[in-house]
């Protein structure tokens, strides 16, 4: 970015607005070249004229547009090539993912790790019971002052062992020099669904279709002749088609159950961010307080969030400064539970009886018989308001900084900095209905503490000679320790219901009580090295070493070199008007990806089982004194292009990134120490051992493109933004070049991880209604029998193109900025279809999507579903329709207009004498439209990733709905 500014004083670094800026004196004139700084290793600052890697920034007044959002990983959706987010679910502070450049492995990490002000942080859900809370949701994203992705070797290697995934650098506010700052602001709205949820069925079309289905069955048509779906409500009220249809078709109640489970009051969304800055020469300071509170279209759904910033920088003399940076954090997240459990409102709907009432007569809740409903089900409803699964965290944060120039080009700095978190579990069942009703309550308590520690000793030299030869080189040492303890347990049998707390459960039923410790101790160096900006060398090396792995193993050696060359620096194009910017870069190394702590080596068995009142062990590994952490070589080359003064910058990147040693599961037969046969107490071992064996790939192009269109022309601006990436994934071996095939996921050479594996739709016969596959997975001949068609490849779950694009409208005080997001190539399974398109096999006790309307007829013949049959429609076969197969795989592809934002500002002469340096009044919209390209999908096509840093997403599982918001709000500035 190049702008001029009249000289204030040349060479220091200042912040612009939400950017930092490197200041520079052109020596024939009275205005300063400024280059804009990022945030790369451990704290360190960098010009991007500096920069051979390949690393991606977006500034905290970007984020806040996304101010809906609850952690960052959300908010960085489409902002940056190479980078793409997903969320589980549309839980209120839930967990959310990041991948960098694609998948980083199997079984290991895919979440870059996250480093705040030269720190890293703890991420990911921390919660005991499940309740999909996002320690990153603690953060308050404004203050943040930018976010930086590490995404090549060059960038990522300083910090060794676990970056293979990528690093997340958050640099948040500091105090500046000069009178006090204030800024507040004040955001309310509201929250719908992000897309059309799925429609169940009402009860006329619910028995239509069962009259319909039953009418299909050969065994009824014996029985009946000449029986036609007209005459099966007659027949079923007068008892001959059995109890079940007698009581369905007797029922006039018509429950709209998605209705019923909506949060009536309205997803109710609020923001509160107030902060104050100032500094003299001596001392800076920022402090803030912010409060959140997000609430789901699904009632008992919701977080909140107090937070408090506090950065102070005092200059103690000319050469040592100190800095804290100190922040707290409280949050209390309520979730709902999901996927199969009967009290997951997303499943009721869906599932549960239209002919069930939610209230009784006189108003009070139907509760059924013996504690379910009609279909042994639950009332959903009465569950959001009496049972409760929630977690209380508190997260204080401390980084505590000294700096000691020894020098003039020498300069030590210190980092301490303690993390701790304190989470509180409880999740309660009534005893009065439900999943408690047969416990008489059941109330599970935990408290997890997390405390880590992070030490740094940091030695940095820079110099310059010959007017155009500098060079930069640092020394570091890092230790980081992790703690963890949880204590708690389970009851059942409460006297009653008001009664939540433990000690009111008389019969106990689980307790946990667990500890780990690790710790990892690395030293680094690194040196940069540049010819007047024109020709640039990188080089590092880290030695890391690990607790978690067995001697001779714990240490390991990663780096990185990188390159460039800035053409526009040369002579021939030094002086010209059009190119500002021509710069090469290349770079290569060795980073590693850390495993997940189920696979530590020292995890081999537990005494946690009681054999007839005795401890007794259980095996759940295999040793393997040779396992380590997987090795991650990226390779990257790229272009950077500045025109016209950076008016207009591209930036295209080729990378090549290669996982070796996978820690995958390997086969054991009994003599090679597998086990197969069940332990004591019930637990059956597994007949596999964890080693680094397999590769893989990520490989693809990104392009970004940046131009200002319009730059102030008559009080008129307009800048336009857009990146895409192309990806490929693909595994290059695997233990003995054999498939793994687990479900309706594959792991084969040639192939993505987990691509989907299962036998491929054909339709349904026009002829009879029958469901067809394909007989070799792919094309050509179809059959009607299941078993007759053979599985094959049907895509995968990892996008192959994703990008962004933003843009930004400004005419004097008004604003206009959007954002978007897309990913294409990939797809999604809908795990619960085969329930809810059941074709007649489940549809008496579980009613499902209104989509199986559209049902084959003679007059219909081109339908999307079978012929509904009572029992299931199994073809030729013995396996029905509704089987695992590509019929319930959908397109993933989407757009999505992100944000979308129109602001006035009052300044200058409108303010005058108010004591207001500015004030902006805001509509902001996020998530406002989404375009689905597969019709049929049902649910939101931003699951693209999992819920975890392992899972790779791509698989519906009835999850609360991603929210789309409204708001209104203002900023003060004062």
């Amino acid at each position: 970015m190049n702008v001029k500014l009249h000289v204030l004083s040349a060479g220091v670094l200042f912040f612009l607005g939400q950017t930092a800026f490197a200041q520079t004196t052109k020596k024939d004139t009275t205005t300063t070249q400024i280059d804009e700084v990022v945030m790369v290793g451990f704290g360190q600052k960098k010009t991007v004229k500096e920069l051979t890697g390949a690393v991606g920034t977006v500034s905290g007044k970007a984020l806040a547009q996304s101010s809906s959002s609850a952690s960052i990983e959300k908010a960085l959706a489409g902002t940056m090539a190479g980078v793409q987010t997903g969320a589980a679910s549309g839980q209120p502070g839930g967990f959310a993912s990041i991948r960098v450049r694609g998948v980083s492995s199997i079984n290991g990490n895919n979440n870059p790790i996250i480093v705040m002000d030269g720190v890293r942080i703890n991420q990911g859900d921390l919660t005991q019971n499940s309740t999909t809370a996002n320690i990153l949701a603690n953060l308050n994203s404004s203050d943040f002052e930018s976010v930086t992705i590490l995404k090549d070797a060059v960038s990522t290697a300083i910090y060794g062992a676990d970056a293979g995934a990528g690093v997340v650098i958050i640099t948040t506010k500091k105090g500046l020099k000069g009178r006090p700052r204030f800024s507040l602001n004040f955001e309310q709205g509201v929250a719908a669904t992000a897309i059309k949820m799925p429609k169940g069925l009402n009860s006329q079309e619910w028995k239509d279709l069962m009259a319909v289905q039953i009418a299909n069955n050969p065994a009824r048509i014996t029985a009946n002749p000449g029986l036609t779906a007209s005459m099966v409500p007659d027949l079923a009220v007068n008892g001959k088609l059995g109890e079940l249809y007698q009581y369905i078709y007797s029922q006039n109640q018509d429950t709209d159950w998605l209705n019923a489970v909506r949060n009536k009051g309205g997803a109710y969304f609020q923001n509160f961010n107030g902060s104050i800055a100032g500094g003299n020469d001596k001392i800076s300071y920022y402090t803030s307080l912010g409060y959140y509170d997000q609430n789901s279209v699904v009632k008992n759904s919701y977080f909140k969030r107090v937070s408090n910033s506090n950065r102070i920088e005092y200059k103690a003399t000319d050469r040592f400064t100190l800095a804290t940076d100190i922040q707290m954090s409280y949050s209390e997240i309520s979730t709902l539970s999901s996927g199969g459990a009967f009290s997951n409102p997303m499943l009721a709907y869906l599932f549960n009886y239209p002919i069930d009432p939610v209230f009784n007569p006189d108003g009070s809740y139907n509760l059924g018989v013996e504690g379910s409903l009609s279909n042994g089900l639950f009332n959903s409803a009465y569950l959001q308001n009496v049972n409760s699964q929630k977690a209380k965290t508190a997260r204080v944060f401390a980084n505590l900084q000294a700096e000691y120039k020894i020098l003039k080009n020498l300069t030590y700095r210190f980092v301490a900095a303690p993390e701790y978190i304190n989470i509180e579990e409880d999740s309660y069942n009534s005893p009065l209905h439900g999943d408690g009703y047969n416990y008489k309550g059941r109330l599970y308590s935990y408290t997890t503490r997390y405390f880590n520690f992070n030490i740094q000793n940091i030695l940095s030299y820079n110099t310059s000679f010959g007017d155009k030869h500098n060079i930069n080189a640092s020394l570091i040492q890092e230790a980081y320790s992790s703690q963890q303890r949880s204590i708690g347990g389970g009851a059942s049998n409460v006297g009653a219901p008001f009664l939540q707390t433990l000690d009111s459960f008389v019969i106990p039923i689980s307790t946990i009580g667990n500890r780990s410790k690790n710790s990892r101790a690395g030293y680094a160096a690194t040196i940069h090295y540049d010819y007047d900006k024109l020709l640039l060398l990188d080089a590092s090396v880290r030695r890391d070493k690990l607790s978690n792995f067995w001697p001779g193993q714990k240490a390991g050696t990663f780096w990185s070199l990188g390159a460039g060359v800035d053409l526009a620096r040369m002579d021939v194009l030094k002086d010209s008007k059009t190119v500002s910017q021509m710069k090469f870069i290349i770079s290569y190394g060795q980073v590693g990806n850390q495993l997940p702590v189920y696979m530590s080596p020292y995890t081999l068995y537990r005494y946690s089982t009681n054999y007839d009142n005795n401890a007794a062990a259980t095996i759940i590994n295999v040793d393997n004194p040779n396992l380590s952490w997987e090795k991650v070589n990226p390779f990257n080359v790229g272009l950077d292009v500045g025109l016209w003064n950076n008016n207009l910058t591209l930036s295209a990147a080729y990378y090549h990134k290669k996982t070796k040693d996978l820690a995958t599961f390997v086969p054991l037969s009994p003599s090679q120490g597998g086990m197969s046969e069940t332990s004591p107490g019930g637990a059956t071992t597994s007949s596999v051992r964890i080693e680094n064996v397999g590769d893989m790939v990520n490989k693809g192009f990104e392009l970004t493109i940046n131009a200002n269109i319009i730059n102030n022309r008559d009080g008129f601006s307009w800048k336009l933004g857009v990146n895409g990436t192309f990806n490929k994934n693909e595994i290059t071996s695997l233990y003995g070049g054999t498939d793994v095939i687990s479900g309706t996921n594959i792991l084969r050479v040639g192939e993505a991880v987990n691509s989907f594996y299962m036998r491929k739709w054909a339709g349904v016969d026009p002829s009879n209604g029958n469901p067809l596959w394909y007989i070799n997975g792919v094309d050509g001949a179809t059959t009607s029998n299941y078993n007759q068609a053979q599985r094959a490849v049907q895509g995968t779950r990892i996008p192959k193109f994703f990008g962004g694009a933003n843009t930004q409208l400004a005419y004097k005080g008004f604003t206009l900025d959007a954002q978007l997001s897309f990913g294409f190539g990939n797809k999604i399974y809908d795990s619960w279809a085969n329930y809810l398109f059941s074709d007649g096999q489940y549809t008496s006790n579980y009613p499902g999507y209104r989509a199986q309307l559209d049902y084959w007829t003679p007059d219909n013949p081109n339908a999307m579903n079978p012929k509904p049959i009572e029992g299931g429609n199994r073809g030729t076969g013995s396996t029905g329709a509704n089987s695992a197969s590509s019929r319930f795989l959908y397109k993933g592809d989407y757009w999505r207009l992100r944000t979308l934002k129109i602001a006035y500002n009052f300044k200058g002469d409108l303010l005058r004498g108010t004591g207001l340096n500015n004030v902006e009044i805001y509509v902001l919209g996020n998530n406002i439209w989404t375009n689905v390209t597969d019709k049929n999908l049902q649910y939101d096509p931003d699951l693209q990733l999992g819920g975890s840093s392992t899972a790779l997403g791509g698989t519906s599982n009835l999850d609360l709905p991603a929210l789309k918001t409204y708001s209104i709000g203002v900023n003060l500035s004062f």
